[in-house]
């Protein structure tokens, strides 16, 4: 997305994806994105593109992240930009001795040892956030997502907009959680990324909120109830300012005004971008489904609590599709009813979202069905990519792998990345 003028609703997408980078033999982070940037685009601070996409840099030094350049007017074929960049940043990351390592973490990164902070443009800012935060752990320099701008033109177009994301929220951890293992160890979490993302600014509870975001009318109510707070509380440990900005948000999804968009922020990056781009074009096709057949999803929003709602999207982050949808979750508001389910309610999250997924399609969803069809049809017969991950684990001889053990299974996502293949 940019700072050009508003687009109305499910017009222009903006797609974010964050990979990191590590040395061929070890696996280890490797982290001089600054050399992978002047290779392809002259300086550290450049942004050299593909197509529609670019890379750019991230707070953590071995991670690299591919962006659209401008919005993109649908998703169809939009994958193959984000694999085209990806694969010429394999090829210069290959002369170093290095490459492009997806998904939401590092297996066995310790970042006490093996990180350090972007030292170019916006170093002030990171800076900050490392004095502020202390930023020398997994929440900040072992977590990679996929990031999905939706635009809107208006309050009333922002308001059902954010309410309908904020509902959704809780269910997306089980299409994109893909992080079961952290510290070399398998550790209860599907995405150990969102188990770390929630307790990262926990210093100042205001950013993060309870992440679902609070039900708003207008920017200026969103304004008043959700950044004015941040500014307030950050303030005496910023005294320069340099935080107090939209993106100092952390909730699953915040509103980029300086955009005229919503960044929904709590997906797992996957194996591959065509994965990547998939769920976002599943979630997108979804919402503009609740938007034209579901309830008052600001109604909705307002009556539920939002640390229900929390729990249930942790409890997501946890279980996964498998995880129990909790009676007061108002999924009638969706634009479902009793007759999508065989006992006339979902029993988990895995049964909602297919049967939103599913009615989506019959209502017809954006363009590019053809192109993310597949990931969608892997997610929901074999799993996330997490339970992928666990089951190849849990299909080795003797115990699942531990430490550095891991290196095999994760080697095969570095492949997927680059050829275009889903675990």
């Amino acid at each position: 997305m940019s700072d050009n003028p508003a687009h109305p609703l499910f017009s222009v997408f903006g797609v974010e994806i964050e990979i990191m980078c590590v040395a061929q033999d070890s696996l280890r982070v490797w982290p001089h994105v600054d050399k992978l940037l002047t290779v392809l685009g002259g300086s550290p601070d450049s942004h050299p593109a593909f197509g529609l996409t670019e890379a750019d840099n991230e707070l953590a030094a071995h991670v690299v992240e591919f962006k659209l350049s401008r919005p993109a007017p649908g998703f169809a074929s939009l994958w193959r930009d984000f694999l085209g960049l990806a694969q010429k940043a394999n090829q210069a990351l290959a002369k170093e001795g290095a490459m492009l390592f997806p998904g939401g973490v590092h297996p066995f990164m310790n970042p006490q040892t093996d990180s350090r902070l972007w030292p170019y443009e916006d170093s002030p800012i990171y800076s900050a956030y490392d004095r502020i935060f202390g930023c020398q752990g997994h929440g900040w320099f072992n977590l990679q997502s996929v990031h999905l701008n939706l635009p809107f033109r208006g309050d009333a177009e922002f308001a059902s907009l954010h309410s309908a994301i904020a509902l959704l929220l809780p269910l997306l951890p089980g299409l994109s959680n893909s992080s079961p293992v952290l510290d070399g160890e398998i550790n209860g979490w599907h995405s150990s990324r969102l188990r770390q993302y929630a307790g990262n600014q926990r210093k100042i509870a205001s950013i993060a909120g309870h992440l679902i975001p609070e039900a708003v009318a207008s920017e200026q109510e969103y304004r008043d109830t959700v950044l004015a707070p941040m500014y307030r509380d950050i303030a005496p440990v910023d005294p320069e300012g340099l935080l107090q900005d939209e993106w100092l948000n952390s909730r699953a999804a915040i509103a980029r005004f300086d955009r005229h968009a919503i960044e929904i922020r709590c997906l797992d990056a996957q194996e591959t971008p065509r994965a990547d781009v998939g769920l976002t074009w599943a979630i997108a096709s979804m919402l503009r489904f609740v938007m034209q057949n579901g309830g008052d999803v600001l109604a909705a929003h307002r009556a539920s609590a939002l640390p229900e709602l929390r729990a249930f999207f942790e409890a997501s982050a946890r279980e996964g599709l498998a995880t129990a949808v909790p009676a007061a979750y108002p999924w009638r508001v969706l634009g479902l009813g009793e007759s999508d389910f065989k006992s006339g309610q979902p029993r988990n999250a895995g049964e909602l979202l297919a049967a939103l997924f599913h009615k989506t399609l019959k209502a017809g969803s954006l363009a590019g069905e053809e192109d993310y069809r597949p990931v969608l049809d892997r997610i929901f017969s074999q799993g996330s990519l997490a339970e992928r991950l666990l089951a190849k684990a849990k299909s080795l001889p003797g115990h699942a792998p531990k430490g550095e053990a891991w290196a095999g299974i994760y080697r095969e996502l570095s492949d997927c990345l680059v050829n275009d293949r889903l675990v």
